[in-house]
């Protein structure tokens, strides 16, 4: 699935580059620009609870856009970080809807993982495609346009190329807060053997609740302009459904 993987995301990438992508990452790459707008102890390993009001909070969530959106104790140079209790939450084991943001419409990107079993669907324009690793040694890529499908081997690693939130994520390299909006973002580096080329991978989360909110793709060598970004829509623990082996009796092989 790693070549699978490495496809989905470089269409992604000119998929955006041809829409003329008009959004820009506010999140800062360089360490030295890296703020916030409150720090927590040095000392603590997680954030205190947010002391903000429930309006504050809940004008903040409804509005990312505010100048006024709140405060969070995320402290850039703490021992917490929030992707390590994403990680806790839910690696090897999660369903994700994710956004791809673009000018003229949005990628509807779709993971889910458990047990060494793997599903990926993109869905671009109404065509959806996806492929399935359900740990019988094959992988089934399946497009829906084109009423197709093919199979081929799984070495029992392949699965992991389609775990984009945790799969190709190596060591931290630094965080961001944005005060704008009150995202939190932390910066680690890709492994490339999984990605399939070096670059980052920077997690958004609400500076409150700490949920994900924003996962970009960063290539390396290339301005953020070039980076591949998604919205998450929706996560929670992984659908068996949608890692069976899928019914082809409508399908035609290539």
């Amino acid at each position: 699935m790693n070549k699978k993987m490495v496809t989905i995301i470089a269409a992604l990438a000119m998929c955006t580059a041809m829409a003329g992508c008009t959004g820009s990452y506010t999140a800062s790459s360089s360490k030295a620009e890296t703020t916030t707008t409150t720090t927590a102890a040095a000392e603590s390993t997680a954030p205190a609870e947010s002391t903000e009001d429930e309006s504050t909070a809940d004008e903040s969530t409804a509005d990312s856009t505010s100048t006024n959106a709140g405060t969070t104790d995320y402290d850039v140079d703490g021992d917490f970080r929030a992707f390590e209790q994403l990680k806790d939450k839910y690696e090897g084991n999660y369903l994700a809807n994710l956004t791809g943001q673009m000018s003229n419409n949005g990628t509807k990107y779709t993971i889910c993982i458990k047990d060494g079993k793997a599903y990926q669907a993109l869905t671009v324009q109404g065509m959806k495609s996806y492929t399935v690793c359900p740990g019988d040694g094959k992988l089934y890529n399946v497009s829906e346009g084109t009423t197709t499908y093919s199979i081929e081997d799984d070495d029992g690693n392949q699965w992991k190329s389609a775990d984009i939130l945790f799969g190709a994520t190596l060591d931290f390299d630094h965080a961001y807060i944005d005060t704008t909006t009150n995202v939190v973002h932390e910066y680690y580096n890709l492994d490339s053997s999984v990605s399939g080329g070096e670059g980052q991978i920077v997690y958004g989360f609400d500076g409150a609740t700490y949920d994900l909110k924003q996962v970009v793709l960063l290539p390396e060598g290339a301005d953020e302009s070039s980076a591949v970004y998604f919205t998450v829509d929706s996560m929670g623990e992984a659908d068996d459904s949608l890692l069976a082996v899928p019914d082809l009796s409508a399908y035609t092989k290539e």
